[in-house]
């Protein structure tokens, strides 16, 4: 439970109790589904009544679209992250991947309420959309460098993203915080399979292996 009374009494307040209304709301959609889940749920684990619970959100969709905002936030971070190492454009996609993930896993949960996007409000969902499609248009451009400079080898950058975000998008339905595989070792696990498509080096490696008479264990000494 959260420690909804412990919180200091300062200027910050009300940012720090929406918040936890948020961590605890994201836990319990976790636990139960969006739909599954009521503000009656969230208060009692807070151990609020609901109407004190209204002083910080006003219903599910607005905590909904709240993790939405938070998902894209995340991948403006993985972004700058990426982009602050540089390096080649497969190095570039590499770390905003690897970064990405370890940002849901961790600060999110993979929260599965992020699989809820037709339980959004119009207005909402179409800003989803507009930060989805930004998002994307930016992972076009880096699979786009890295075919330029050859560390990507020539692929639809498109279908490339629809890919890769596919399997992220898909993380809210599996991945269980405190499990088998900590955030990271997902990341760095699903980082490594999605970028051995893209790869030259790893293009090459399968034509190699498909070779008449080759071999995919190294020589002996």
């Amino acid at each position: 439970m959260s420690r909804w009374n412990n919180l200091n009494t300062n200027e910050e307040i009300q940012r720090l109790k929406r918040e936890a209304v948020l961590r605890e709301a994201g836990q319990a959609f976790g636990r139960k589904g969006y739909h599954n889940t009521s503000l009656d749920d969230v208060a009692r684990a807070l151990g609020i009544s609901k109407g004190t619970l209204y002083n910080y959100v006003r219903d599910k969709q607005e905590i909904l679209f709240a993790f939405h905002q938070l998902a894209y936030d995340l991948s403006d971070r993985a972004f700058a992250f990426g982009r602050a190492q540089g390096g080649t454009g497969a190095e570039v996609l590499r770390a905003i991947l690897a970064h990405y993930i370890e940002l849901l896993t961790g600060e999110l949960g993979a929260c599965g309420a992020l699989m809820e996007v037709d339980a959004l409000r119009p207005e909402d969902r179409a800003e989803a959309a507009r930060r989805r499609n930004a998002f994307e248009a930016a992972f076009v451009a880096i699979i786009e460098d890295g075919i330029a400079d050859g560390s990507i080898r020539p692929v639809d950058p498109k279908l490339a993203v629809f890919t890769f975000m596919g399997a992220i998008n898909w993380l809210p339905r599996w991945y269980v915080p405190g499990g088998r595989l900590t955030g990271n070792e997902v990341a760095e696990q699903m980082t490594d399979l999605l970028m051995s498509g893209l790869t030259v080096a790893a293009a090459r490696a399968g034509k190699a292996a498909r070779l008449p008479g080759s071999s995919a264990r190294a020589p002996a000494a």
